[in-house]
Parts: C-alpha cells; structure tokens; sequence
C-alpha cells in the first residue's frame, strides 16, 4: 500500500460510516425491528450509532481473522510481515473513529460521553501513529535489514 492510500481509505471509511448513520441504518433497523419505529429521537440516535458500530466492528473483526488465519506475510513475520491488509485494517478503523468522534459531538444530548471522547483521541492517536509514523513503512526495510544480517 503506497505511502497515502490508507488516507484514501480512511476517508472512503469515514463517509460509508456517515451514510450509514445518516440513511441507512434506519431504513434496514426499520425492516428488520419492527419496534425502531417506537423509540424517541434520541433513541434512534443511539441504536443508529450503535448499528454502525456493530457493522465496523464485524467488518474489521473479520478482516484481523483473515489476516490471523490466512495473510502468509504477516503469518511467516508478524512483525517485518508486509504491512498492505494491516494499513487497510487501521485505516478503516481511523475513518471510522473519526465519523464516531464527530458524531458524537454533533449529538451530544443522545450519546455524549467524555469516556468515548478519550476512549475516540486516543485510538486515532494510535491509528496516526501506526499509519504516518512509518512503523509499518519501515518494517520491510529492517526486516531486510536484519536478514542481510544474519546471511553475513
């Protein structure tokens, strides 16, 4: 994954979140749960935050199984591993978090907490250290590094 692709899908992830919030999760939370049509506003607005929680959790979830169980890469060298499906993982949870944090300072009367506020800054920290840091970047480059090494 080049130096900035993680960008684009973080972006990507952070308005495929947003129109889930916004659009989506109502209309299937209306077929499926005849009862979404009962709760309260600020109901809605926590079930829709949670919808979209549980869809990224399951996407990036299932995304870590496959890397666990199936990216030979990361199998053979978890840590000089080539890093291309672990930056698509970060970035999806760095847009993610960041549709989160906005949204719940735009609703903050339904689901404001200063818990998620912290629990939100510093994962994104994580996920800018990761990504821009070129912890994985660089990973590939010492892992050569450190072969060269031991062929000597």
């Amino acid at each position: 994954m080049a130096s900035l692709d993680w960008l684009i899908v973080a972006i990507a992830s952070f308005i495929v979140f947003q129109i889930m919030f916004q659009y989506l999760s109502a209309r299937i939370s209306v077929f499926f749960c005849k009862g979404y049509r009962t709760l309260t506003d600020i109901q809605k607005t926590e079930w829709n935050s949670r919808v979209v929680s549980t869809f990224h959790a399951l996407v990036v979830g299932l995304l870590c199984l496959y890397l666990l169980w199936f990216d030979d890469a990361v199998n053979a060298d978890p840590i000089w591993g080539e890093p291309t499906l672990v930056k698509l993982n970060v970035g999806l949870t760095a847009g993610y978090l960041i549709s989160d944090f906005l949204l719940i300072l735009w609703y903050w009367k339904a689901i404001g907490d200063i818990y998620f506020i912290i629990h939100h800054s510093t994962a994104l920290y994580a996920c800018y250290y990761v990504l821009v840091s070129a912890i994985l970047n660089n990973s590939s480059i010492c892992g050569q590094e450190r072969t060269k090494g031991k062929q000597q």
